[in-house]
């Protein structure tokens, strides 16, 4: 065999390309051919494991891995998305981090405002068919045990939407998805004419939207009228008139 720089250099390598190498299970066929694709495969799933998560239909693995999802009772493999209502994950991840405190803030903070929420929609998706991902109400995180030192948590969902089913030995991504988060609104009704709404001295409308939202307030007629509207912060307001009038201030 020649010496290997003397054969030249491949300027286009492709993934069925073949490299030479060693199993590191060793025994005395350990010498084997390994293919580009396959490699790059291995690479691909190592650097995305450490911020996803691998499915496991085997529960007692699941248990034993880094970044792995999967049922309480194992199994379910291609499990429509439609069907999940609790994912149990260990958050100790593959380079070694803790995603419990990135889950946490997803459960119980706006992605926008960093205000607390209860209602955040998040997305699984499957980084191997982006195709196929499940949109839920990020309901509960509950820790199952710590035993191990890998943070098993349990996942609670409510499906809103998604297409395809979760599949074994596949990587899924966790995100929020502000974009189909249920708009949130707040409606104040003021019964008694006056030329402050609110409630409370001075008058205060607590909304706690953990935002500053538009402002529409109409009479009992349902009239639109118009008013001094001050931002207190992101959850409270103040609402003038020159005029006494009874109706409601729709907060959008």
């Amino acid at each position: 065999m020649a010496r290997i720089s003397t054969y030249p250099v491949d300027q286009n390598p492709d993934g069925a390309d073949i490299l030479l190498g060693t199993d590191s299970t060793g025994g005395t066929d350990a010498t084997k051919n390994f293919r580009i694709s396959d490699i790059s495969l291995i690479v691909i799933n190592d650097f995305l494991a450490n911020s996803n998560w691998k499915f496991n239909i085997d529960a007692v693995l699941g248990e034993q891995q880094r970044s792995s999802i999967f049922f309480p009772a194992g199994g379910g493999d291609n499990t429509s998305w439609s069907n999940i209502t609790t994912l149990r994950a260990t958050l100790f991840m593959a380079n070694g981090t803790n995603a419990q405190p990135y889950l946490q803030y997803l459960l119980t903070n706006d992605p926008v405002t960093g205000q607390p929420t209860a209602d955040n929609v998040i997305k699984i998706t499957d980084k191997n068919d982006l195709s196929s991902f499940g949109v839920y109400t990020f309901n509960s995180l509950t820790l199952v045990s710590n035993a191990t030192g890998m943070h098993i948590y349990d996942i609670g969902l409510t499906f809103k939407k998604g297409t395809g089913a979760i599949q074994s030995k596949h990587i899924y991504g966790i995100n929020i998805d502000p974009s189909d988060a249920d708009d949130k609104t707040f409606e104040f009704v003021q019964a008694t004419p006056a030329t402050s709404w609110g409630n409370g001295t001075p008058p205060i409308i607590t909304h706690n939207l953990a935002k500053f939202p538009s402002i529409t307030v109409v009479d009992t007629a349902n009239t639109v009228v118009t008013g001094q509207y001050d931002y207190i912060d992101n959850n409270n307001i103040t609402i003038t008139f020159s005029a006494a009038f009874a109706g409601k201030a729709y907060l959008n």
